[in-house]
């Protein structure tokens, strides 16, 4: 009888302390579990922080290929400019060979016509000062960029690695708690460092407007002054092949400048028109407007 009743407590004791283990055990794996969510968690948050950077990058790099892109558009009103210089390199070249009258009238004017490479370079200036400004458009948003990956690097990891250094075995509430407030002030300044870059940008965008435009004009001065040059030489060669250019360059009726205008800005019901004398050092004796279809 009384080994039975040892043999029933030996039985019972055991089976407490199997119990015991399994709770011990089911403990543990829920704390391990626990850590492993705020791991996760703490990854997922790393992966925005990535994505945030990514975009900064991106909206920069779109903005500048946008811009020059804008700028290099001027490719196009460049190359019919040289198309224009050849055409009409191309109709005097017969009348060099057609007599020695007609050589030496193409031969007198056809130095105010611009050589091709000139007026390439003139308009390849324009492009240069308006790509020459990217940096300086891009620049703020790069900083503002660097600066919130610094803060992800820095600042974030510390304060995730300062929370496993105190809580993360000893208490793992205080330790949930130290990652949320971390997370949180992350947030709160990925905020503000939103807001300036957005704010730069839309800055970015009205400078490039800018730029662009003084580029386009600077373009279209080129071309308005070889287009110029190319039809006071067209108009004196002729007169010259007519015989009808007097000796003297006061020809009465006859003027040597021409400003090319363009129809676009000739408004028949205003009263004012852009100032052709702008940008002149002095007015002249005689100013000829053509009005081209541009």
């Amino acid at each position: 009888m009384f080994l039975k009743i040892i043999f029933t407590f030996t039985i019972i004791l055991v089976a407490a302390k199997a119990q015991q283990n399994t709770g011990l055990i089911n403990y543990y794996n829920t704390q391990n579990s626990s850590f492993i969510r705020n791991d996760e968690y703490i990854e997922v948050v790393r992966q925005q922080n990535d994505f945030h950077i990514w975009y900064y990058t991106h909206q920069i790099e779109s903005f500048r290929d946008v811009y020059l892109n804008r700028i290099n558009s001027i490719e196009v009103q460049q190359k019919l400019l040289m198309g224009e210089i050849s055409r009409a390199n191309e109709i005097l070249m017969p009348l060099t060979v057609l007599s020695d009258f007609s050589r030496e009238c193409v031969e007198k004017y056809k130095n105010l016509i611009p050589s091709e490479t000139a007026a390439e370079s003139e308009v390849e200036r324009c492009m240069l000062s308006g790509r020459g400004q990217v940096n300086s458009l891009i620049n703020s948003m790069v900083s503002t960029n660097q600066t919130l990956s610094t803060y992800y690097v820095g600042t974030f990891e510390k304060g995730v690695t300062n929370c496993r250094s105190k809580f993360n075995a000893s208490n793992p509430l205080n330790y949930v708690q130290c990652l949320a407030d971390v997370v949180s002030a992350s947030n709160v300044y990925t905020v503000d460092n939103q807001r300036i870059f957005s704010a730069q940008l839309e800055l970015a965008k009205g400078s490039a407007n800018v730029y662009v435009k003084q580029a386009q004009e600077c373009s279209f001065s080129v071309q308005n002054s070889t287009i110029s040059n190319i039809r006071s030489a067209a108009n004196l060669i002729d007169l010259c092949l007519n015989e009808t250019v007097d000796e003297n360059p006061d020809c009465e009726g006859y003027c040597e400048e021409v400003l090319i205008i363009p129809a676009s800005m000739i408004d028949p019901n205003s009263t004012k028109m852009a100032n052709p004398f702008f940008g002149r050092n002095e007015t002249g004796e005689c100013l000829t407007f053509d009005i081209w279809d541009l």
